[in-house]
């Protein structure tokens, strides 16, 4: 999301808070917004429930923003790559993991874009320990590269220092929270159905060429039993024809 897009996005979040709450100092949070929890419940009013989904959708699909992720299946990785030492290239974390395949795909993004940028990271803050290890697995892949991107490309295209910060009022993080929670959702079911704003959301994942080998912006790993469906879900979002 470019510095624009996400003043743009704030504009809309801080809209739809005075419009349903009165006032702009909250944050959304999945799954609270989806189970209508707490504020999101509307004193069990189902017409203002309704237009609160309704506006926060069309938000979704209003933002101008790009969507990567990567779900680790923790106990498929931890059988079949942590214990048996089968790929040495890999980090034996699995949010290590995570960070390393989906700066593969955003430096893939970057090197093809139209416009050529610089990619800036930043991360949700977690706690100091956190967000330093974080930082360390980010610094190494700008030194060591990856398997499949050498470390060239990640310093060509990638800003070597992190942002880290929280999550608070209107932020572009809220729709990371929103992804996020989808994609989740999706693995949690074997990588089929349409959670909550899965439609919506589907329609920002990156893709490039025939999406194979890093040129789709999600990645489930390991993938070789579910193969087949993550296959289709990437057919839908890449569109007809494909």
């Amino acid at each position: 999301m470019t510095d624009g897009a996400a003043k743009a996005y704030r504009d809309k979040a801080d809209s739809i808070k005075e419009t349903f709450f009165g006032r702009k100092d909250i944050t959304f949070h999945e799954p609270l917004m989806r189970n209508r929890e707490g504020i999101y419940y509307f004193n069990g009013d189902l017409k203002k429930q309704s237009e609160f989904d309704q506006a926060i959708n069309q938000m979704v699909v209003e933002s101008d923003f790009v969507v990567f992720g990567t779900g680790v299946r923790k106990t498929a990785f931890e059988k079949e790559f942590v214990e048996s030492g089968i790929d040495p290239y890999l980090p034996t974390d699995a949010y290590s993991v995570a960070i390393v395949m989906l700066l593969e795909r955003y430096v893939d993004y970057l090197a093809h874009s139209p416009e050529s940028q610089m990619g800036r990271v930043t991360f949700e803050s977690q706690g100091p320990r956190e967000d330093a290890e974080h930082q360390l697995e980010y610094a190494r892949v700008l030194v060591d590269g990856t398997q499949w991107v050498s470390e060239t490309a990640f310093r060509n295209w990638l800003e070597p220092g992190l942002l880290f910060r929280p999550k608070s009022n209107s932020d572009p993080a809220e729709l990371a929270d929103m992804v996020a929670r989808d994609l989740f959702e999706w693995i949690r079911n074997g990588c089929t159905g349409t959670p909550g704003r899965w439609d919506v959301i589907g329609r920002k994942i990156y893709w490039r060429g025939d999406g194979q080998m890093g040129k789709f912006g999600v990645k489930v790993f390991p993938d070789s039993d579910i193969k087949e469906l993550i296959d289709q879900h990437r057919k839908v979002c890449m569109g007809p024809g494909n």
